[in-house]
C-alpha cells in the first residue's frame, strides 16, 4: 500500500471548533473502546497529539517508542481521514511497527475529558503553528 498524498486531503487551515460537528465521541472515559484503534487490549495511550494536522510528529516518534500509545487528535475531516491512511499504509508497509499510533477525528476542545480520566498519566501535546513559525 502506498503512501497517501497531502494534495488529494486539502482543507482549510483552520475550523471553527464551536460549530456542530457530526463527531463520535464516548460519554465518559470509561466508555472509550481503544481496542478498536490499536487491535489489542482496552488499555488507553500515553501520549496524546491534540491538533495533529497532518500526523509528522506521531509517525516521527511512533518508531522511536514503539511500546507507548500514541493518539492524534484533529478536528478536520480530511485532514484526519489522511492520518488515518497514512497510519495504515505505514502499517502495511513496516511489519511491527506502528502499531501504536492512531488518530481520532474530534473536537478536543469540547470533548477531550469525554476520552481521558479526570486523574491520568497521559502526556498531552498542543503545538500552536504561531510559536513554531515565529520562534
Amino acid at each position: 500500500m502506498n503512501l497517501p498524498k497531502k494534495r488529494f486531503y486539502r482543507q482549510r487551515a483552520h475550523c471553527n471548533p464551536w460549530s456542530d460537528h457530526s463527531l463520535d465521541y464516548p460519554l465518559k472515559p470509561e466508555d472509550m473502546e481503544w481496542s478498536k484503534l490499536y487491535d489489542s487490549d482496552n488499555t488507553g495511550p500515553e501520549f496524546a497529539d491534540i491538533g495533529c494536522g497532518y500526523g509528522g510528529l506521531l509517525t516521527t516518534l511512533s518508531p522511536l517508542y514503539p511500546s507507548t500509545r500514541m493518539v492524534g487528535m484533529e478536528i478536520r475531516v480530511k485532514v484526519s481521514d489522511y492520518v488515518a491512511d497514512r497510519i495504515k499504509a505505514l502499517r502495511s508497509q513496516n511489519a511491527d511497527q506502528y502499531k501504536n499510533v492512531a488518530v481520532i477525528r474530534t473536537n478536543a476542545m469540547k470533548f477531550l475529558p469525554n476520552f481521558f480520566m479526570k486523574v491520568t498519566h497521559i502526556k498531552f501535546v498542543h503545538l500552536i503553528n504561531n510559536y513554531i513559525r515565529h520562534s
